[in-house]
């Protein structure tokens, strides 16, 4: 090969090697970076869920723009707020309804349970004035009918009690007189003294507590209440007449008799009942109020809290007995309510 032609081969040669550099260069040349793109700002999800305030201005809308209002679930369990009342949690929050006098028997417990038994009475005795009713009742007249078994109606005398009286005997005295003179039964004058005799010596000090005991009767909760001035010492349960026939008014004691004939008007003398029998519907006692109406016992105990008299008030017979003790014929008044 001529010098010439050795020249042009390296020079063709040269170039293709410069061309296969300069496209291998090209190709391995690493991309633009490219501006980011733009990211919006993170959204805080709350951890819990968002609290539902009432409808109104300002409440929460729904996905179609309803007002959304929290529903009380009938299933939910019941609470107790600061009065003792059961409320149902809706929406987290407690709904507590206090009735009158539910902050009064608050109080009157809270005297019970510090040992201030007489002035737990008559918070207690002035809650169930206001209507204190519900579980909150129920304990009140337990604890009334629990105070006053341990004072005015027990054989102690408390000092702050001005209720209870000691009374020394005289010559000449009997149970009978005594009772008289503070207007209690005999029978009273003996169960305060534990008494199983009514024999009594001059000088000998006893407890009687100033009467009268009143007695009323709430129709609407067939309920007997009896009182000691300011202080409700016994609650029994009743029932009263159907068709609304026991009357209202304020009536007085006028008999008491222990296992009383029954003796209907305006009726055969086959359902007559003798003193004592066992079908005699009165049961154990009878406290009359006149016009043929009265307070007595019952044979018939599922009876009690009904309407189903002909117009007098049934009492279980424990409770009739106790009631016969408590009032003085000529003396305790009978107020009944509708």
């Amino acid at each position: 090969m001529t010098t010439t032609g050795r020249i042009i081969v390296v020079t063709v040669a040269a170039a293709g090697l410069v061309t296969l550099t300069v496209i291998a260069m090209n190709y391995l040349r690493p991309p633009e970076a490219k501006p980011p793109i733009p990211v919006p700002p993170d959204v805080q999800t709350p951890a819990g869920p968002t609290p539902v305030a009432a409808v109104g201005a300002g409440a929460p809308v729904g996905g179609h723009g309803a007002p959304v209002a929290a529903a009380a679930d009938p299933k939910a369990p019941p609470i107790v707020g600061a009065a003792g009342v059961a409320g149902t949690l809706t929406g987290g929050a407690a709904l507590v309804s206090a009735g009158p006098g539910e902050a009064i028997a608050d109080d009157g417990l809270a005297l019970a349970a510090s040992g201030r038994i007489v002035e737990a009475q008559l918070r207690l005795s002035a809650a169930i004035r206001a209507g204190v009713d519900g579980p909150k009742g129920k304990a009140v007249r337990e604890a009334l009918m629990n105070l006053a078994g341990r004072t005015q109606l027990s054989i102690v005398r408390l000092p702050e009690d001005t209720y209870s009286k000691v009374y020394q005997v005289a010559k000449g005295d009997s149970v009978t007189r005594i009772g008289q003179k503070f207007v209690i039964p005999k029978e009273l004058v003996m169960r305060l003294n534990g008494m199983t005799s009514s024999d009594l010596a001059a000088g000998q000090s006893i407890k009687v507590i100033q009467g009268p005991v009143n007695v009323e009767i709430l129709k609407s909760r067939h309920e007997l209440q009896a009182w000691l001035g300011d202080i409700c010492i016994r609650v029994y349960p009743v029932a009263i007449g159907k068709t609304n026939s026991t009357p209202d008014g304020t009536f007085v004691v006028k008999n008491k008799i222990v296992s009383p004939p029954y003796q209907p008007q305006h009726k055969p003398k086959s359902e007559h009942r003798d003193s004592g029998a066992a079908d005699n519907p009165l049961g154990t006692r009878w406290i009359d109020i006149g016009n043929h109406y009265g307070i007595h016992g019952t044979i018939d105990p599922p009876s009690i809290g009904r309407d189903v008299s002909e117009g007098c008030i049934r009492m279980h017979n424990k409770d009739v007995e106790e009631l016969y003790d408590l009032v003085v014929q000529g003396g305790s008044k009978v107020i009944v309510k509708p």
